[in-house]
């Protein structure tokens, strides 16, 4: 079933997109730990890697300074300047500005910047006056700045490499979980049909022996109670095939006019409906004619009839309960609308699972059977999808999508 939110209403996620979900969550989830730690390895790397250099330039300066009594032939990349005690300042050829600075300045090691250039310094006393020498760091910095791109290119590499692993690790770990789910449905579909005909034998002998006219009123009693409790119990077992049936059963699909269906929905909840003094209404935009869609026209009927029952258990007496059929674009759209206790969308997923039931139950009547879980199932065997809008006190609305059926 597809999942798309529609106008600030909720969209009903089904098992199948509860399970692509988690794996995506798995993946992004083992990608990111990976990624961190690819990321702390490579500021570690990078971290060491300048302290290493740093002391390497500490050592050759200190070096220089050591072994240095005039200022000809410096080493590559550096300058030497002596400062004799009368104030005298000699330079090595090409010795940068900042030279003089170092030999003027306080001893030690010392970070100097000149013409868009970095440099390290050294200066010490001696005998015969004070020793500077400067190293010039870019070549040092260019090491490190190819350090760095490479340590980015592994990481993007190897973040890669690990949203790919992780996909597939994850998807392998939830396809044990896919199989399990449609095992499932192929046991309530087999298990549905296999139950369909002792329940239908069971309320058949149950009827009969209700007729009977030899029994005391308790016996007459219990055995009416034993009628709708069978009657309840095969349509659990009908709703359950109607599910198997539109998802296993593609050679039942017809066309269907939804607007024609959600008339004989109408029709069958009416009397029901009038008994509490609950109205209903199918409207339909005149002007987008036929509404037709592809589907198993059973399943459809009863998904919409399983929606307003609901509407109908949850509305109060004076109320209204709406359904209205339309088209966008390349959809048909059936809106089941009430006016009654209504619910908080953000809530809405737990109640479109199995036999469970939402608060505001007005109509007197315990629903039986799938209910709204076979509402969601259907719809997505017939690759549609729903949401589900509303709030407390103020009713709420149920929207199945479906796609419009193709011009024969």
């Amino acid at each position: 079933m597809k999942l798309r939110p529609l106008g600030g209403q909720a969209a009903i996620p089904t098992e199948a997109a509860l399970l692509r979900r988690t794996a995506r969550v798995a993946a992004v989830q083992a990608a990111l730990a990976l990624a961190a730690v690819l990321v702390l390895v490579g500021v570690v790397l990078y971290v060491a890697d300048a302290r290493i250099q740093s002391r390497q330039i500490d050592e050759q300066l200190s070096q220089v300074v050591a072994s240095a009594d005039d200022v000809k032939d410096p080493p590559p990349g550096m300058a030497i300047a002596i400062a004799a005690p009368d104030g005298r300042i000699s330079l090595s050829p090409h010795a940068p500005a900042p030279t003089v600075t170092a030999v003027t300045g306080p001893t030690g090691y010392r970070d100097m910047h000149a013409d868009e250039v970095d440099y390290r310094a050294l200066v010490t006393d001696q005998s015969g006056g004070k020793i500077a020498v400067l190293i010039d760091l870019t070549p040092w910095q260019r090491g490190r700045e190819r350090l760095l791109l490479a340590l980015l290119a592994a990481e993007i590499a190897g973040l890669a490499a690990a949203a790919g692993v992780a996909v597939v690790l994850s998807r392998r770990a939830i396809r044990p979980l896919a199989d399990a789910l449609e095992l499932q449905r192929r046991f309530v579909a087999d298990a549905s049909h296999e139950l369909r005909a002792p329940l239908t034998v069971l309320h058949t002998r149950a009827q009969l022996l209700a007729r009977r006219t030899d029994l005391d009123e308790t016996s007459r009693t219990q055995l009416s109670g034993l009628v709708d409790d069978t009657r309840a119990l095969a349509d659990v077992v009908d709703d359950l095939l109607l599910a198997a049936s539109a998802r296993h059963e593609p050679g039942r699909v017809e066309r269907t006019d939804l607007v024609q269906l959600c008339e004989e929905v109408r029709e069958s909840v009416a009397a029901e409906a009038d008994s509490h003094g609950i109205g209903i209404a199918v409207t339909a935009d005149p002007a987008a004619g036929e509404i037709m869609v592809d589907g198993v026209r059973p399943a459809l009927r009863r998904a919409v009839f399983a929606l307003v029952d609901n509407a109908l258990n949850h509305e109060t007496a004076g109320g209204t309960v709406t359904l209205s059929v339309d088209r966008s674009g390349s959809e048909a759209r059936v809106t089941v609308s009430d006016t009654g206790a209504g619910l908080e969308p953000r809530n809405a997923e737990q109640l479109f699972r199995r036999f469970a039931h939402g608060d505001g139950h007005s109509a007197g009547v315990r629903a039986h059977g799938i209910g709204l879980a076979l509402v969601r199932e259907v719809v997505e065997a017939h690759d549609g999808y729903i949401t589900v809008g509303g709030a407390l006190g103020r009713g709420a609305t149920f929207t199945v999508h479906l796609p419009i059926a193709a011009h024969r």
